[in-house]
């Protein structure tokens, strides 16, 4: 199934449009987090809606946290200068990070010069457990959705003025930089599909194309992996890695007014735009 958070409650995505499913007063959400999602195959279908004119939010709105894989496709590793990873790398960043579907990301007042696009692929977690087989790693998956994954490179280098350290997960981890959706594919029929084929464009110039047949650490291994150090919950995020062809490989960095894509085969678009930072917000003196 491909089911989507829409502002007038829980649709299924069809060839045709939308169709809500009648789960008065409940969310995409509730159903992850409380294991049910295939509950939601059950439920009577109500209108159709047009995508068009629907509100999307995130199919999960505030992961309890969000698990972010560093230098998963050989070509990133490469165009950053990094080897090969021997195993899965990752850092932690707060579920506040989360946005919508087209929702504007403001650039941070203490960082922004630096901030990057990063076009992956997210599984949410659908059962709660620590040290998975990877055997059975899909029986703990909800499904996929789109991310971007918003980096400010200063920040996340030790580079910025405000910051005398690297700070991976705040660079990672500032308000709206980690828009996901617009729709959950759901892992029966994600698992059947490890070739997505990802594409990240910035103003309608493709700036990353690949495949999640290109991952270095598949699912999942990553879910064996990170669950060894730490209970993954249910409704929780883990990024998976992004290709070549980011801003920091070639000095290309987001600015004010710009808009990034990124397009994952069978799951959709997540569109967003770049604001200046708030109004009155103070930006860092070097």
């Amino acid at each position: 199934m491909l089911l989507a958070q829409t502002g007038d409650g829980i649709a299924r995505v069809g060839p045709d449009g939308l169709r809500l499913l009648d789960a008065p007063g409940r969310s995409l959400e509730d159903f992850v987090v409380e294991g049910r999602l295939a509950e939601v195959a059950g439920l009577r279908p109500g209108k159709e809606i047009s995508p068009e004119h629907a509100t999307f939010a995130p199919p999960v709105r505030r992961p309890g946290k969000i698990v972010v894989i560093g230098l998963n496709y050989r070509d990133h590793a490469a165009e950053t200068g990094s080897p090969l990873p021997a195993r899965p790398r990752f850092h932690l960043i707060p579920g506040s990070a989360v946005t919508a579907p087209g929702a504007v990301v403001h650039l941070p007042a203490s960082a922004p010069q630096r901030v990057d696009y990063e076009g992956e692929l997210a599984v949410v977690i659908g059962r709660t457990g620590r040290d998975i087989p990877e055997a059975t790693a899909w029986d703990f998956v909800a499904g996929g959705t789109v991310a971007n994954d918003i980096s400010a490179r200063d920040v996340q280098f030790g580079e910025n003025p405000a910051l005398p350290m690297a700070g991976p997960a705040l660079a990672k981890g500032f308000d709206g930089f980690k828009p996901l959706g617009p729709a959950l594919l759901t892992a029966d029929e994600l698992r059947l599909h490890d070739a997505l084929d990802l594409t990240t464009e910035v103003n309608g110039v493709v700036r990353q194309r690949s495949s999640t047949a290109e991952l270095i650490f598949p699912v999942p291994r990553l879910l064996a992996y990170v669950s060894s150090f730490l209970t993954l919950e249910a409704g929780d995020v883990i990024l998976t890695g992004t290709p070549g062809g980011t801003g920091i490989a070639d000095g290309r960095f987001l600015a004010a007014g710009d808009v990034v894509s990124v397009t994952l085969a069978r799951i959709g678009t997540l569109t967003s735009t770049i604001a200046p930072p708030h109004a009155g917000a103070r930006r860092a003196e070097a």
